[in-house]
């Protein structure tokens, strides 16, 4: 009896964690891409840098997507241990091509720690909404100013790749 009480309760605290994941809990991610074009580095080696990957983690507070009668738009926050960080906000978000708002203080990248980069280019950034409802999941194109410490530039820096969020629990 007290093997069979010991088995069950090793398999409970084994399940435990099962349903802790990201889609009970709320939150996601952006799998991003910098400058996802193949730049040619060193011409007298010949090598070809690659785009540079970026995983950021959307923690469950850092989404804003309860759209109400007063409240038109989205926000979702990115960000990494390495002091990477990814805002965005669209407004009046809706299933395919949207533009995300260009005020610095909504949408900016930062990379390292650096100054926020501001988008430069809003004509070509935008996020594609595929999904809208507990998740939602979409396309980013965004090109911001390039940024490195307390100085930027006008240097093209583009962010491609997929973003979900999964909406908490709480807000269903």
């Amino acid at each position: 009896m007290i093997r069979l009480f010991l088995l069950l309760f090793i398999f409970f605290i084994a399940c435990s964690d099962i349903n802790s994941g990201w889609s009970v809990s709320g939150g996601g991610y952006m799998n991003l891409r910098i400058n996802d074009t193949k730049a040619y580095t060193d011409s007298i080696l010949g090598e070809w840098n690659h785009s540079d990957e970026l995983k950021l983690d959307i923690h469950p507070d850092d989404g804003n997507v309860k759209l109400r009668p007063n409240k038109h738009f989205v926000t979702f926050l990115g960000k990494n241990d390495d002091g990477d960080r990814l805002q965005i906000m669209v407004y009046k978000p809706e299933l395919g091509m949207n533009r995300p708002q260009t005020n610095i203080n909504y949408t900016y990248l930062i990379l390292g720690n650096s100054n926020p980069a501001r988008i430069i280019d809003a004509d070509s950034s935008y996020v594609k909404f595929d999904q809208r409802d507990t998740i939602w999941s979409a396309d980013l194109r965004l090109i911001f100013n390039h940024c490195y410490g307390e100085n930027c530039d006008s240097t093209r820096v583009i962010i491609s790749g997929r973003m979900r969020y999964w909406v908490d629990p709480d807000d269903r």
